[in-house]
């Protein structure tokens, strides 16, 4: 769990979120107005993934 904390520090953890959502945002609409229905499953996957993380990281380090 200590490597954890030493690793990834707030600013790192926002930032993972920060990249989640505008990826969310900005690419997913791209990619459905191109029609890259794949793309933008995998995309979703990613971005959700980034955005769990990132919450969930920063629970665990705000506890220890």
């Amino acid at each position: 769990m200590e490597f954890f904390i030493r690793v990834f520090d707030t600013r790192s953890l926002i930032l993972f979120i920060l990249i989640g959502i505008l990826s969310l945002l900005i690419d997913s609409s791209n990619l459905k107005n191109q029609g890259f229905t794949k793309e933008l499953k995998i995309l979703q996957i990613i971005s959700y993934f980034y955005i769990v993380f990132g919450i969930i990281m920063f629970i665990v380090i705000k506890k220890y």
